[in-house]
């Protein structure tokens, strides 16, 4: 879930800074053949977006800091996490669409780990395509 804080920075016709807070939820599917263990992700981030307002589609890019929560510390005994606390980072880029702007399409690359915290930290990125629209 994405909500708009309302702070934006910039020219509204032109090139626009603003915040936005996102709320996750993800499932984390193990496909190890050695104890495999599915987990779940919640999370909660500030989003900072930079987008061209130019076109009738706007151009974006994004960037976030966040912290994140696994519902446990293993996906498999050869993937073994210390912390059930994680920071997430992510960039990403990525087009809004319609006459109101609505549909989002993008790409993001995302790392979560423990900042070092505890070890072992073995971090997990993630590439992801997403197709977003907003009510």
């Amino acid at each position: 879930m994405l909500w708009d804080s309302g702070l934006a920075w910039g020219n509204p016709q032109g090139w626009q800074v603003d915040l936005q807070w996102e709320l996750n939820v993800a499932r984390w599917l193990s496909d190890s053949n050695n104890n495999p263990n599915d987990l779940w992700e919640f999370g909660a981030s500030p989003v900072v977006r930079i987008a061209w307002w130019r076109h009738t589609w706007v151009p974006f890019l994004e960037l976030s800091v966040g912290a994140r929560l696994l519902s446990g510390t293993r996906t498999s005994d050869d993937h073994v996490i210390s912390t059930a606390f994680q920071f997430s980072e992510y960039a990403g880029l990525g087009v809004m669409l319609g006459k109101d702007r609505n549909l989002a399409a993008g790409y993001r690359i995302q790392h979560l780990s423990n900042g070092g915290i505890k070890e072992p930290n073995p971090g997990t990125t993630f590439h992801v395509i997403y197709l977003r629209y907003r009510f």
